[in-house]
């Protein structure tokens, strides 16, 4: 029997927090619009797609102007619903807050080292962890 449907894309371990924040009464405390990019599947052919897995920003492909589109980024479009919801707050159309999520060390040092984030000192991603 076909689908009628689309299944919904739902990414448990960022609603993990919202959930157990709701759960406690405090769901008024939550921001409604974030939003998380990801890009997925970016295998080359068929084969490399046995799973439905994010691509990892490297350092080539997480340049200025990588970061510039994802920031960009101002709706989210609901591909089973059919609509399209709008970064707002009261009403008033705000820029999304954006998570990106899938980043390589090299990624994070480009983007710190030449502050397309933010201007950080990016050798402490070179410090080996405890």
């Amino acid at each position: 029997m076909q689908k009628l449907q689309k299944q919904h894309n739902c990414i448990p371990d960022e609603h993990y927090v919202q959930t157990l924040l709701a759960m406690s009464d405090l769901e008024g405390e939550l921001e409604r619009r974030t939003l998380t990019y990801t890009q997925w599947n970016q295998s080359a052919t068929k084969m490399e797609n046995k799973g439905w897995h994010p691509f990892t920003f490297d350092f080539e492909s997480a340049g200025p102007k990588q970061i510039k589109e994802i920031k960009e980024v101002n709706h989210v479009y609901y591909d089973t619903e059919f609509r399209t919801e709008w970064c707002r707050s009261s009403s008033t159309l705000v820029p999304c807050f954006l998570f990106a999520r899938k980043f390589s060390q090299g990624a994070a040092f480009r983007l710190l080292s030449n502050g397309v984030v933010r201007r950080s000192d990016a050798s402490v991603l070179l410090d080996s962890p405890p």
